[in-house]
């Protein structure tokens, strides 16, 4: 992918720049935010608007290469989820980006999936949190593995969602996973000791790759 100086990419960004299509996003946003009856002038110096507004522009400019800007695609994603924009507006801000994009740049598609991926996962992780305390309550060993996987789901979900921040500290993805792991052992555990087909559940030949891996 070719690179490009910030006054370069600001230059393109002005040339190819609608404002039309801009102030639909807005309008959009806005909606989303505020409801379909919002009045919109009354929400043009809201925050959330702004920082979304502003941050869209930024990823405008990573589509045209500017190092400066890099990584303002997830930036933009994560607030696109925090504010849950509906796909539909996610699906106007990829079609905008595509606008601005160069050859070789992916920035659109990734925030495209980053945003949409992480609207649900939010969304997900409140329906696992209710049906883990629902599972916790069922008698015998179904219930207990049943438990015993929903509870790893919430740690990988949540490993999912700092990938797809980007999140700095891996250790912490891995104390995710690790503890999600954990959770899937104690599901085995109850599977090997209760089930009427313990071999079923014996997984000691599965491979977890190492360092050695890397190369």
């Amino acid at each position: 992918m070719q690179t490009t100086t910030l006054q370069q990419a600001l230059e393109r960004y002005t040339a190819a720049y609608n404002n039309a299509n801009y102030m639909d996003i807005r309008r959009q946003i806005t909606v989303n935010l505020f409801g379909k009856d919002v009045e919109y002038t009354a929400h043009e110096a809201d925050q959330q608007v702004v920082d979304l507004m502003n941050m869209l522009q930024d990823t405008c400019l990573e589509c045209y290469g500017a190092s400066q800007h890099s990584g303002s695609h997830i930036q933009l994603a994560l607030l696109a989820a925090w504010s849950k924009l509906s796909d539909e507006t996610i699906n106007m801000i990829y079609h905008y980006l595509l606008t601005f994009q160069q050859a070789g740049n992916t920035t659109a598609e990734d925030f495209e999936a980053t945003a949409k991926a992480l609207r649900h996962i939010y969304t997900g992780q409140s329906e696992i949190n209710i049906t883990t305390a629902h599972a916790n309550g069922v008698h015998g060993w179904c219930g207990r593995m049943a438990y015993e996987l929903l509870a790893a789901a919430e740690y990988l979900l949540k490993a999912a969602e700092l990938l797809l921040q980007h999140h700095n500290d891996q250790t912490y993805i891995r104390e995710k996973l690790k503890h999600g792991l954990g959770r899937i052992t104690g599901a085995l555990y109850e599977g090997i000791r209760h089930s009427p087909q313990p071999e079923l559940f014996n997984f000691k030949s599965t491979y977890f790759p190492t360092e050695k891996d890397r190369f």
